[in-house]
């Protein structure tokens, strides 16, 4: 019996390349029909696909492309399990770690520590992060500047308020009244001393945005620092004074519904696209907690403004959820 080699020399080393290196042996019926009639071979086309850092968060999830950009500058981090949980709502504690790691936060005004407050424990996971987070201007102090409220959720006033206010696209307000504190004691001026910088006591993947994995630590926790004397309130000086329009109602249709004290911030952080409203851009809903998928949203567009971060691309499905001013939007 006479073999006969059918297959061109090039085909053969393909297959003994293919199989030696590892590659992807093409289809030789194909090859071999599509040479017989004189044409050349089809390539076939790669199959890509998009993959998610959390299995939670799938490519077509609204708020993706913000959480993926997050989590490729290691600015996000997921729980233990591995989940981000983007619909669940984000706590004040969690706002300050995300802070942390997505600013360069510059010192405002001071205090010696983060467990300062007596609601803040000295070994508290969050300590450094809630400490930058109330120097550089971002979150206040409540009750006579003795309680943080680690574990309150943020409405999205207040965490619009609190990019606006660290962004300087405003003025710092003082301290939040006890009626927004929620009790019934008097706020003073917020304190400012010298202040000794502390490290995360756990790595960065373990501690941004990842509260559950310590609650033990608020079982044994010891007994709160009590906070030091108030004095000076910073000078308005240090921040920009540029005050924006209070006219709210071109941009949100449920205006009527955001606190006086959020007018201003809101409506710079609106001129400044860093306001991102699911499902309908025109709808605020100042009141309502943030969810953990909005917040990335909008950390992800103040770092846009700040020119730490490249915009979305144009065909970004995300982009209609960006609130822009009317003279921007496209007609």
């Amino acid at each position: 019996m006479v073999f006969s080699l059918k297959w061109p020399l090039a085909i053969l080393s393909s297959i003994v390349l293919g199989v030696t290196a590892g590659l992807t042996i093409p289809d030789l019926w194909k090859v071999e029909t599509a040479s017989a009639q004189g044409q050349q071979p089809q390539k076939q086309p790669q199959q890509t696909q998009q993959k998610s850092s959390f299995p939670d968060v799938q490519p077509n999830y609204w708020a993706s492309p913000f959480i993926e950009g997050l989590a490729q500058e290691d600015i996000v981090a997921g729980y233990p399990d591995g989940t981000f949980r983007p619909n669940q709502n984000i706590e004040r504690e969690e706002f300050a770690a995300l802070i942390r790691q997505a600013f360069e936060v510059t010192e405002k005004r001071q205090i010696s520590s983060g467990s300062e407050f007596n609601d803040v424990p000295e070994n508290h996971w969050a300590v450094p992060a809630i400490e930058e987070a109330y120097q550089g201007g971002f979150m206040n102090a409540f009750s006579n500047n003795k309680l943080f409220y680690p574990q309150r959720e943020m409405t999205r006033a207040e965490a619009i308020t609190s990019l606006a206010q660290g962004l300087q696209l405003v003025k710092v307000r003082p301290a939040a009244t006890a009626a927004q504190a929620g009790d019934r004691t008097s706020p003073s001026s917020e304190g400012k001393r010298p202040v000794a910088k502390r490290q995360l006591a756990f790595p960065v993947a373990f501690t941004a945005m990842m509260q559950p994995l310590l609650l033990i630590q608020r079982a044994n926790a010891q007994p709160p620092a009590q906070p030091g004397p108030s004095v000076e309130e910073p000078t308005q000086q240090s921040f920009v004074t540029k005050q924006p329009t209070r006219d709210l109602t071109a941009y949100y249709t449920d205006a009527d519904r955001i606190p006086s004290e959020a007018t201003d911030p809101i409506v710079a952080a609106t001129q400044a696209n860093i306001v991102v409203n699911h499902p309908d851009p025109s709808v605020l809903n100042p009141t309502d907690f943030l969810s953990r998928g909005s917040a990335a949203a909008m950390i992800y567009q103040s770092l846009v403004h700040a020119g730490r971060m490249e915009p979305l691309p144009e065909n970004s499905a995300a982009n209609q959820y960006i609130v822009e001013p009317p003279a921007q939007k496209q007609p």
